[in-house]
């Protein structure tokens, strides 16, 4: 019994990540890692900003897309591809696009988000080369994948956003994937923590359970329809 008890995790942590990720798939995991490791406590921050881990106190952040402080050591929990999507209705409004440039003659409205460096602009590869496309945003722009999503569902325009944020609406056929043979831009979501601080027995725990939770092909990436499957080939 003393054995096991000193197995257990104790303490608080720390752990800071983006909204809608935190929303739609963390927090179900943090949630059956408690029930798991009931002397545990964890302050989830959920915040699109950059937190900064050291100053913040932090232990851990998942963070999405490029990782520019080199300083942090990372771990990829898994792969964060997107698609183009829109609603139906939209599709048979303005046209299907059968290529990326067509999105930058003013013939589709795209709805911008606004924590992108340059919220107006798509990355493809065309022709084996990577290019980026300025379009055309909508009345709309929002820092918020959900807004995004919902805006599209509705019909306001085209939206570029990660499969796990409108896996579920491309199933249900609320959006349906376009430009599905030109490869976007995808980053990775990786688990980052400061390399001065030692990697405490949760913060390794919370790290391999969320690595096995999402590893491989994610779970929203397998309820794709068959339709949508090249997204992820």
């Amino acid at each position: 019994m003393a054995r096991r008890l000193q197995r257990e995790l104790r303490g608080t942590l720390r752990v800071a990540a983006p909204m809608t990720f935190g929303m739609l798939h963390l927090a179900p995991a943090v949630v059956d890692f408690l029930v798991a490791h009931p002397q545990l406590e964890i302050d989830l921050d959920l915040n699109d900003r950059r937190v900064d881990l050291v100053n913040e106190g932090h232990d851990l952040a998942i963070r999405i897309g490029k990782l520019a402080d080199s300083s942090l050591i990372a771990r990829r929990l898994a792969p964060c591809r997107h698609v183009v999507c829109a609603s139906s209705a939209y599709l048979r409004t303005r046209g299907e696009p059968r290529s990326p440039e067509e999105l930058e003659d003013g013939r589709h409205d795209c709805l911008a988000y606004s924590n992108r460096t340059v919220s107006g602009e798509w990355r493809f590869r065309i022709g084996g080369e990577w290019r980026s496309l300025r379009v055309r945003p909508t009345r709309l722009g929002v820092n918020n994948g959900d807004v995004l999503r919902d805006a599209a569902i509705a019909g306001i325009g085209l939206v570029v956003l990660p499969t796990f944020i409108v896996s579920e609406a491309l199933r249900r056929g609320d959006l349906k994937a376009v430009l599905r043979d030109f490869e976007l831009d995808d980053p990775a979501i990786h688990a980052v923590w400061p390399p001065n601080r030692e990697l405490s027995a949760k913060v390794r725990a919370f790290v391999d359970f969320l690595s096995e939770r999402f590893g491989g092909t994610p779970y929203w990436d397998a309820a794709l329809p068959e339709t949508n499957r090249a997204l992820i080939d």
